[in-house]
């Protein structure tokens, strides 16, 4: 929440600025498809096996390195 106060001018800019985007006809159509390509399962799948790798490295268990080991094998990583 801390963060959220400290840069709530860069974060309302931010957000003005794609709804601004969305009404222009031309920036509108490489928002939306700027917007499909974050949410492809491709790239859905490559964002958790990095956050799940870097997971995995910060614990000093062993189990977990199995369990990512059996998860990559079954989605073909």
């Amino acid at each position: 929440m801390e963060w959220i106060t400290n840069n709530w001018v860069t974060i309302l800019g931010s957000l003005a600025s794609i709804v601004g985007l969305g009404w222009i006809p031309f920036t509108r159509v490489l928002l939306f498809k700027g917007i499909k390509v974050l949410m492809s399962e491709a790239f859905l799948k490559a964002l958790f096996f990095d956050l799940a790798k870097k997971y995995v490295a910060s614990t000093k268990t062993t189990l977990d390195d199995k369990f990512l080991a059996e998860l990559e094998k079954s989605f073909g990583k």
